[in-house]
């Protein structure tokens, strides 16, 4: 059995539900695109959502909502949060000395967001409860991300992201701008 304040060695991050919408609307794409008609929306939407992948690998931040577990072998001082922005703790778990799943309430912790991507840690004056020792012990479940479509993207990412769109469905022979990456450096996330 673990102990309260117990660093856990590992911690696995896995995407359980994957943003549904892209990060700039279809209307938007096309026109980025150049097309004309529906014709290339699969390959237009491909573009958007790998363009999309990279600006948030560079920055560290997650444009549309996402959910993450964050599981552990036990509690430790600080649980990192997988991305940023946070837009919901929907839970933190874990399994008591006996096998049981508990559910911690919101008092029980606090999250620290000074530092981005944030924390979540023993609230003041807490102490974490004792877990079975188990490699997933403890999940933390989160929602990350500006919201829930194209409407709550920030304005450097729409830009950056209808900007390569533009460049890879240019004519043939248009080069490329080494420099479009760094409209996103206000975005990155320094943790």
């Amino acid at each position: 059995m673990r102990g309260a304040g117990v660093r856990g060695p590992v911690m696995a991050i896995r995407l359980v539900a994957p943003p549904v919408a892209m990060a700039v609307s279809m209307v938007d794409a096309r026109a980025a695109a150049r097309a004309n008609g529906n014709d290339q929306d699969a390959e237009i939407e491909i573009r958007v959502r790998a363009v999309t992948a990279e600006a948030e690998h560079f920055t560290g931040q997650s444009i549309i909502n996402r959910t993450y577990e964050v599981t552990l072998p036990g509690f430790a001082e600080q649980i990192a949060l997988p991305s940023s922005p946070l837009a919901e703790v929907v839970s933190l778990k874990y399994l008591d000395a006996d096998g049981a799943t508990q559910t911690l309430g919101a008092g029980a912790y606090v999250v620290d967001l000074k530092i981005l991507p944030g924390f979540v840690a023993r609230a003041p004056g807490t102490s974490w409860p004792a877990t079975k020792d188990h490699p997933q012990a403890v999940t933390l479940t989160v929602v990350c991300g500006y919201g829930p479509d194209e409407t709550t993207t920030p304005p450097a990412f729409k830009g950056y992201i209808v900007a390569k769109v533009r460049e890879f469905f240019a004519p043939a022979g248009t080069p490329e701008s080494p420099h479009l990456i760094r409209g996103l450096d206000g975005e990155k996330v320094h943790s």
